[in-house]
């Protein structure tokens, strides 16, 4: 939760046009992420940044070609999408709040640093790969992009879809609100999205429900020290197979599920876009991860986000 040093500064952006409401990121946003970084650990010092205008233009262009649907949506509760280095990770969303404890909305705040020298499967190829330690001979590559459309504007623009299922769930319904505490939580059965994949447990845990768990999930960790080794590669999609996760790092919580599975819907059906994982072990093919969406597991999700975007 982000307090607003200032609330009129905040509210008076959403008389900006959704796709200008771009620039370095606010005091406030890096304030944040520092303390929550030195609460959890996390060794990165963030920093606000300016970028240059090719950066500018591919996080404008990013959006511009999300479909009207999702642009719609944001545009009553997105206070925009802010550039720093350092964060700890790809991105960022939370909500800003008055000092009063009103939400003003919610914003993101983008890593510089990541995307910079990366194209779209470079990208999603380094990011798959950080639960898994290296070995020789094992490699995951991921396909987001097709050849010729494989630059950085469709890496940013799969990360910005990702962040903008976490924009989009707040205040839905569809899930227990990521700040509030886990003891205001209500059934499971009162949300729209949590009990299609989620149980809380009678100790206010969320965990799988036990049909969608799966033995190597409790290790799956992004943007951190792997706690798995790359031989275990195939195992881990293996087992995600038998569960109704998009992608693996769905797995890893309720509202990384919802955000990967709006990203992935948005991009593989609405966008037309690809989205592959191939495992191998020297220049054989161990596993091929596709094709989620036209999947039966797949049924539930696919309808409450064919409600939600109209498609």
């Amino acid at each position: 939760m982000i307090v607003a040093a200032d609330a009129a500064l905040w509210d008076q952006l959403y008389d900006v046009p959704l796709l200008d409401r771009l620039g370095p990121a606010q005091d406030e946003i890096i304030n944040h992420v520092a303390q929550v970084n030195a609460a959890t650990g996390v060794a990165a010092q963030p920093a606000s940044t300016r970028v240059d205008d090719g950066f500018h233009a591919d996080v404008r262009a990013a959006m511009a070609a999300m479909p009207p649907s999702v642009q719609v949506l944001l545009d009553g509760v997105l206070l925009g999408v802010r550039y720093a280095r350092r964060l700890g990770s790809s991105a960022i969303s939370d909500i800003v709040v008055s000092g009063e404890g009103v939400i003003l909305g919610v914003v993101v705040a983008l890593d510089v640093d990541a995307f910079e020298a990366r194209t779209a499967n470079a990208w999603a190829t380094w990011k798959e790969n950080t639960p898994f330690a290296p070995q020789p001979g094992y490699r995951l590559e991921v396909q987001i992009a097709a050849p010729g459309d494989d630059n950085r504007q469709r890496a940013l623009q799969y990360l910005l879809l990702h962040e903008f299922g976490h924009v989009l769930a707040a205040g839905r319904g569809l899930l227990p609100e990521w700040w509030n505490a886990a003891q205001v939580m209500r059934d499971a059965d009162d949300y729209h999205y949590l009990p299609l994949a989620w149980q809380i447990t009678p100790a206010l845990q969320t965990m799988p429900l036990p049909e969608n768990d799966f033995p190597l999930r409790a290790d799956i960790a992004y943007y951190q020290a792997p706690r798995l080794a790359a031989s275990q590669m195939r195992d881990a999609y293996a087992q995600l197979q038998g569960a109704n996760f998009a992608t693996l790092y769905a797995a890893t919580s309720m509202h990384e599920d919802f955000a990967e599975s709006f990203a992935s819907y948005v991009h593989a059906i609405m966008l037309q876009q690809p989205h592959r994982i191939r495992i191998f072990h020297d220049s054989t093919l161990l596993l091929q991860f596709d094709g989620y969406w036209e999947a039966g597991r797949s049924a539930a999700k696919r309808r409450l986000l064919e409600q939600l975007l109209g498609s």
